[in-house]
């Protein structure tokens, strides 16, 4: 799971530097991606294009500075796609994003 999903390279460079605060910066992640992902459901759901783009975006970000690539990646599609208005495979990028987060969870809080 973690070749795919997660540098660990990145985490473990973050984990050096934040030394305990490491697992805070985790727990956010955690809280902060679970109420994201809640509020991106909505926007899809109201096809808000923009608050997708946004939602993507900032979901894209965070997921990168810890080097969670694969969940990045799939962000920045659907920020594109709602940056274009073309918001129809939405529902499909969503669900791909919210099994990658899952996944990135579970082993996110093992090292927590």
């Amino acid at each position: 799971m973690f070749d795919n999903s997660i540098d660990l390279t990145t985490l473990n460079e973050l984990k050096e530097i934040m030394g305990n605060d490491f697992s805070e910066l985790v727990t956010v992640f955690i809280s902060d991606s679970q109420i994201q992902l809640d509020d991106l459901k909505a926007a899809i759901a109201a096809s808000d294009a923009e608050t997708i783009r946004h939602i993507a975006h900032t979901i894209k970000g965070s997921s990168a500075n810890l080097g969670i690539e694969h969940l990045s990646a799939i962000s920045k599609e659907l920020e594109l796609k709602a940056a274009d208005n073309n918001i129809d495979s939405a529902d499909e990028l969503l669900n791909s994003i919210v099994n990658e987060y899952n996944d990135v969870k579970i082993a996110l809080e093992k090292l927590i």
